[in-house]
């Protein structure tokens, strides 16, 4: 009998869980390292209702990771849940991806390899460079002021 009241307390607090908002991105975004320049960014959350937020959360989590670990440009090139909207969107996602498209940047060079790119989602998988790269790339720190400023987070670090 005393297992009901611990079930219902645990239950009660898991519905009190805070979604992702921009104060608790850096904690609640995962970066797992899959080689020395290559990292898996993703948010294991519900998207329901908040996608384009998500979206760019994820590419500020991923500015953050190259920066971490000493990289200056980072691309996309796998992405394992695409974002899909019907509505116009200002997200940075839906401006990277027009960008792309409308400037003919199918694949960036670096070092030989030709690497082809993945529309921004919630799970991303990341090259990240020291020297910029052939063709598209991110600019992290440009990135990451750019989205900071969107989501009114006034100080570059963390």
């Amino acid at each position: 009998m005393k297992i009901i009241p611990i079930l219902l307390l645990l239950l009660l607090a898991g519905g009190c869980a805070k979604s992702l908002q921009p104060d608790n991105y850096a904690d609640r975004i995962a970066t797992t390292i899959l080689d020395v320049n290559t990292f898996l960014v993703s948010y294991p959350g519900s998207t329901t209702g908040e996608t384009d937020r998500i979206v760019d959360l994820t590419l500020l989590k991923s500015a953050d990771t190259a920066l971490a670990y000493g990289f200056n440009y980072f691309i996309i090139v796998k992405t394992r849940e695409p974002v899909a909207s019907d509505k116009a969107s200002d997200s940075v996602a839906d401006q990277v991806d027009s960008y792309l498209r409308d400037n003919d940047y199918a694949a960036t060079v670096a070092g030989g390899v030709t690497y082809l790119h993945a529309t921004p989602g919630v799970t991303n998988t990341i090259v990240c460079f020291t020297e910029k790269p052939q063709g598209f790339s991110y600019i992290a720190l440009i990135l990451k002021a750019t989205l900071r400023g969107k989501y009114n987070m006034n100080q570059l670090s963390g």
